[in-house]
C-alpha cells in the first residue's frame, strides 16, 4: 500500500508504480495510500492543505492474475469525504524475480471525485506494466491511460509514471519515482504545462509488510502542477 493525495492537474491519490509485487495465490492484503499536499500559494480557490487516503483490498488468484477493491477518501477544510469506489484486475507474466524483463497490465473501472475538480468522473484505467532488473537495480514504467465514461472531459488523458530503485540491502530500496499528467492523447500539453512530480523515496519490506515513504516536488514549480509539494508513506499488510 502507500499513502497519498489526488487530482487531475495534481498528485493523484493513488501514488504507485506499478510492478510485480502482487499478492500470490489464496493470499488477501491490504493498502493503505495516504498522503498530505500543500497546493501552491498561488492557486486561487484551494485548501492550505488537502490530505487523501486509498484503501484498498486484493486478493491473489494465482498464474499472475489479482483482483482488488478501492476506497479512496480525502480531508480539506475541516470536511471528509469519500471520494469514489473502484475495482480492478492485474496480470504480470510469469518471469524471474530476481534478474530480467518482465510485462503486465493493470486495469481498473469505477467512480471518483476530487477536491481539485468541481465534478467527478466514472472512468476505466489501463496501466501497462513495463520492468527490467540488473545487477542491484530496478526500473518500472506504466504509460497509463485514462478513458472517461462519463462527466464533462471527454478526452482519453495520458498519465505516464515510472520508478527507478536501488536495493542497498535485502530488505531496503533507494530511488525515485516519477507521476504525471500530461493531458488528452489527441493534444498533449507542452513540457511547461504538464503536471509533473518527482519523488525521492525509501522503500523497506519487514515480515508481514512493505513500507514506502516520499516527498515531491514539481519538475517544473511554475507549471502545470496545482501542488507545492506532497508526502507519502504507505504500507501494505498481508492478512494472512
Amino acid at each position: 500500500a502507500v499513502l497519498c493525495v489526488t487530482c487531475a492537474h495534481a498528485a493523484p491519490y493513488e501514488l504507485r508504480v506499478y510492478s510485480d509485487d502482487i499478492p500470490k495465490a489464496g493470499e488477501p492484503e491490504l493498502e493503505v495510500i495516504a498522503s498530505t499536499a500543500r497546493p501552491k500559494a498561488t492557486t486561487d480557490g484551494l485548501p492550505n492543505r488537502v490530505s487523501q487516503m486509498l484503501l484498498e483490498y486484493g486478493y491473489g488468484l494465482g498464474n499472475g492474475w489479482t483482483v482488488g477493491l478501492e476506497l479512496p477518501m480525502s480531508h480539506a477544510d475541516g470536511h471528509n469525504k469519500l471520494n469514489g469506489l473502484k475495482v480492478e484486475a492485474q496480470y504480470v507474466t510469469k518471469h524471474d524475480a530476481h534478474r530480467g524483463m518482465y510485462w503486465g497490465v493493470r486495469g481498473d473501472v469505477g467512480y471518483t471525485s476530487s477536491h481539485y475538480e468541481s465534478q467527478g468522473i466514472n472512468s476505466a484505467d489501463i496501466n501497462p506494466i513495463l520492468g527490467y532488473r540488473w545487477s542491484q537495480w530496478h526500473v518500472v514504467v506504466n504509460p497509463s491511460i485514462e478513458i472517461p465514461i462519463s462527466g464533462p472531459n471527454k478526452q482519453t488523458q495520458f498519465q505516464p509514471s515510472a520508478k527507478l530503485a536501488r536495493a542497498t540491502s535485502g530488505t531496503t530500496q533507494l530511488g525515485v519515482e516519477y507521476f504525471s499528467g500530461w493531458g488528452a492523447l489527441s493534444a498533449l500539453r507542452s513540457q511547461r504545462e504538464r503536471d509533473e512530480m518527482l519523488y525521492a523515496v525509501w522503500d523497506e519490506k519487514l515480515a508481514h509488510s512493505r513500507w514506502n515513504l516520499g516527498l515531491g516536488k514539481p519538475i517544473h514549480p511554475s507549471g502545470g502542477s496545482v501542488d507545492k509539494w506532497v508526502l507519502k508513506i504507505g504500507v501494505n499488510l498481508d492478512l494472512d
